[in-house]
């Protein structure tokens, strides 16, 4: 028994060792770790003056570019946003084919982030860990009325 449970804590311990964790940034505190952020970065004319508002600084096309650019190249590996499993860049071809290589069609960013606190100058940080596109979907009289998530890229 007693052999059992030391087996099970030195592979407890031995999984764990690869994992990366994340510091928390001197004189910082926590104040959400994981939080999913997401920006609807195309919303609707017609809709609320507000959501329009909030992303008028908005200028997207070189993160966006870029990341399809590395995913291209070989140079970044992404993962499908429901399975985790890593996607090759013929998958993320056939994503893009699914909307005629339109990239004006991703309307939704989905950061997952890190958040923290620094009481001294009372200032926040946001740390981006990843980030999720989606595919704008129309109803049968044009309306965008969901997104489909169309893999996860991860940030460093």
């Amino acid at each position: 028994m007693r052999k059992s449970i030391f087996l099970l804590l030195v592979a407890i311990s031995l999984s764990s060792c690869g994992e990366k964790k994340d510091k928390t940034p001197e004189g910082a505190v926590v104040i959400a770790r994981d939080i999913v952020a997401e920006v609807i970065i195309k919303p609707d004319p017609e809709g609320d003056p507000w959501e329009i508002e909030k992303v008028a600084g908005y200028s997207g096309d070189a993160l966006v570019d870029g990341i399809f650019r590395r995913i291209y190249d070989g140079s970044l590996t992404v993962f499908d946003y429901h399975s985790g499993e890593k996607l090759t860049p013929d998958d993320v071809k056939k994503i893009e084919e699914e909307f005629n290589g339109d990239r004006s069609k991703i309307g939704k960013l989905s950061f997952t982030e890190d958040w923290y606190y620094y009481p001294s100058s009372n200032s926040v940080q946001k740390r981006a860990k990843s980030v999720t596109f989606g595919y704008e979907l129309y109803n049968n009289v044009g309306k965008v009325y969901a997104y489909r998530a169309a893999f996860r890229a991860d940030l460093n």
